[in-house]
């Protein structure tokens, strides 16, 4: 337990740090090639990867396949890169136990995640040589046991973003601001709450309905979250896993109010649908997303020019800016932004910046994902596949 509110001291670190920014000078923006100063890695024409493939297992549409991660590190190291999209981190668990570990070499994991892959032997320890920009990190995203690094210090997952899973709401058709999760319960939103599918917010968001702080599971009474979640079912919308799954029924005007990425949020914000953010004073859910290498891979070294690309000043500033590049987005595609872990991009970020960041305001609660022992876990699936299935 202590390791885990340790974790979230560390975001809470994190964030207070980009409070504390205040609309500093720009960073200058890396324009071209290797303009980040020699930190990713060999440029094309003289890449040992010429003609090699590396499989990228990621949620559909975050970050990875966009062009200014996936082409340009394609075109730097003169190799292919292809993306095996999954919907939950079970499936892609399921998928690696049962051979996808022959076809997949690098995935994206979230905390609460990575130390189920490690303790089932899926993904490997990585030396921090092969990823020099791990040195580059903020302080909070380093070292982060035991979530990333083992209990001998070697890291198994290696940070590239974090954030906050938040209450947005459409102000168009709610009538009135929404501060609460409780406020879910509304009679005028039935039938147009949607949430993310999966259990880890899922439940976090339950306890907090009922009363009780996920960051304890061992005193969550899951027979209480189970009654709130029953109160919800005739709310619901649907449950997404992908930006489609919000970002389509947004801008149809069915989908307005519940919880959402800050992708979508941004990009719908770009577009100019009628969109507002709140982080409840109760709490809302917050995640380190990572990169990890798969166990069994034959594309080691160029999985480690993954990670090490994933954590570079270049693919961070773009990331978290949208600027920079000279991978423009395909025609009707907008660049979504992440909150970096970077510790340069982060001190130079904007108050203009913090906000597209989904950071402004601030969260006074984080409420991280959990880890959690494999009998909690049963629990809480079963608790909130429970409710899904029967709304």
């Amino acid at each position: 337990m202590k390791k885990f509110l340790a974790i979230a001291l560390s975001l809470c670190a994190a964030l207070s740090l980009l409070a504390g920014c205040g609309g500093g000078q720009q960073a200058a923006a890396p324009s071209g090639g290797n303009a980040a100063g020699g930190d990713t890695g060999a440029a094309g024409g003289d890449s040992p990867y010429a003609g090699h493939t590396l499989y990228v297992a990621n949620w559909q549409g975050y970050c990875f396949d966009m062009n200014y991660c996936k082409k340009a590190f394609e075109d730097k190291f003169d190799c292919k890169v292809e993306m095996v999209y999954f919907d939950s981190y079970d499936d892609l668990m399921t998928n690696l136990q049962t051979g996808g570990n022959a076809t997949i070499d690098v995935c994206n994991l979230s905390q609460n995640y990575t130390q189920y892959f490690h303790d089932q032997d899926l993904i490997m320890t990585v030396d921090r040589a092969k990823v020099p920009n791990y040195e580059g990190l903020a302080d909070a995203y380093k070292d982060l046991a035991p979530y990333a690094v083992d209990e001998d210090g070697n890291v198994f997952a290696y940070p590239w973003c974090f954030g906050v899973t938040s209450l947005c709401y459409n102000p168009e058709k709610t009538g009135g601001p929404v501060t609460s999760w409780s406020d879910l319960y509304k009679p005028e939103y039935a039938g147009h709450v949607c949430l993310f599918g999966d259990y880890g917010d899922g439940m976090i968001i339950g306890s907090l309905l009922s009363g009780q702080d996920p960051a304890y599971p061992d005193d969550v009474d899951v027979s209480k979250v189970a009654a709130k979640l029953s109160e919800l079912k005739p709310q619901i919308l649907s449950f997404w896993s992908s930006y489609d799954d919000i970002l389509i029924p947004w801008k149809a005007g069915e989908f307005w109010v519940g919880n959402m990425w800050s992708g979508a949020y941004v990009q719908l914000l770009k577009e100019g649908y009628p969109i507002e953010v709140v982080h409840p004073a109760e709490g809302t859910v917050g995640y380190i997303d990572c990169c990890c290498v798969v166990k069994g891979t034959d594309e080691f070294d160029l999985a480690c020019e993954w990670l090490n690309w994933m954590e570079s000043y270049e693919l961070q500033y773009t990331m978290a800016t949208s600027e920079g590049t000279d991978y423009p987005p395909n025609e009707g595609e907008v660049y979504m932004t992440y909150p970096p872990v970077n510790e340069k991009v982060l001190n130079n970020l904007t108050e203009d910046q913090r906000t597209a960041l989904y950071l402004n305001p601030m969260p006074t609660k984080i409420c991280m994902l959990n880890y959690l022992t494999a009998d909690q876990k049963d629990a809480w699936v079963d608790c909130w596949e429970n409710f899904k299935a029967s709304r």
